[in-house]
């Protein structure tokens, strides 16, 4: 497994030095001797960068994969599909996780500029977003269909449909409901933890599915 797992941080170097970079950023900050409002303001750049750039990396994965033809390389390798199955999810995982703690980095920066006349808050909407799409791909493409044939899909609009398409469509569920006279606003109001909830889910559903289909051999990628 170590193997495809570095092959997979290899195809996402770019992503990985730019949360680097995001990440040095932070005690630059810090000594640089300008006032906070600029900190602050430069701060939030950078987490919604992060929010943009990292929304769908995993789609960007597996377009490399499939560019690269890599996939071919390491089937044809004495290595159960099983495996490549845990290296793709633990791909996810990791990279989810190294997001978070960037993020928890700029957060905590933003909190110690904070001045009298400077709200800081943070977004947990967005950070449910990026965990909730990235999930949700890794667990669309991997087991659920064959991937070559989802990829053939724009990476913008694979960002409009788990970016922009779901979420909105959680919140007219509620609309969905009040035909059969059930009225409730819980979907409009926690659209974001309901789809979060529901990636992970399916992620850990999709993960089942995608092992039992590795001992059939008919993974691909």
């Amino acid at each position: 497994m170590k193997a495809i797992l570095y092959r997979n941080l290899v195809l996402l170097k770019p992503y990985l030095f730019i949360l680097l970079g995001i990440t040095l950023m932070s005690p630059l900050l810090i000594v640089i001797p300008i006032q906070n409002f600029f900190k602050i303001a430069i701060l939030g750049v950078l987490v919604i960068t992060i929010h943009i750039v990292f929304l769908v990396w995993s789609y960007y994965l597996y377009l490399r994969i499939s560019k690269n033809y890599s996939e071919l390389t390491f089937l044809s390798l004495p290595v159960k599909q099983s495996t490549v199955i845990n290296a793709h999810y633990f791909t996810a995982i990791i990279l989810i996780l190294l997001t978070l703690v960037t993020l928890a980095i700029l957060s905590a920066t933003a909190l110690l500029f904070k001045g009298s006349g400077m709200e800081v808050t943070i977004d947990f909407t967005s950070v449910f977003m990026n965990i909730s799409a990235n999930l949700l791909t890794v667990s669309l493409i991997l087991p659920l269909a064959e991937y070559k044939r989802l990829l053939k899909i724009p990476l913008i609009f694979w960002i409009i449909i788990v970016g922009a398409i779901i979420p909105n469509m959680i919140q007219y569920i509620d609309n969905l409901i009040g035909v059969f006279y059930i009225h409730t606003e819980v979907f409009s109001q926690y659209d974001m933890e309901i789809y979060l909830g529901c990636s992970i889910i399916l992620f850990v559903i999709t993960y089942f599915l995608a092992i039992n289909k590795a001992r059939k051999n008919t993974i691909t990628i």
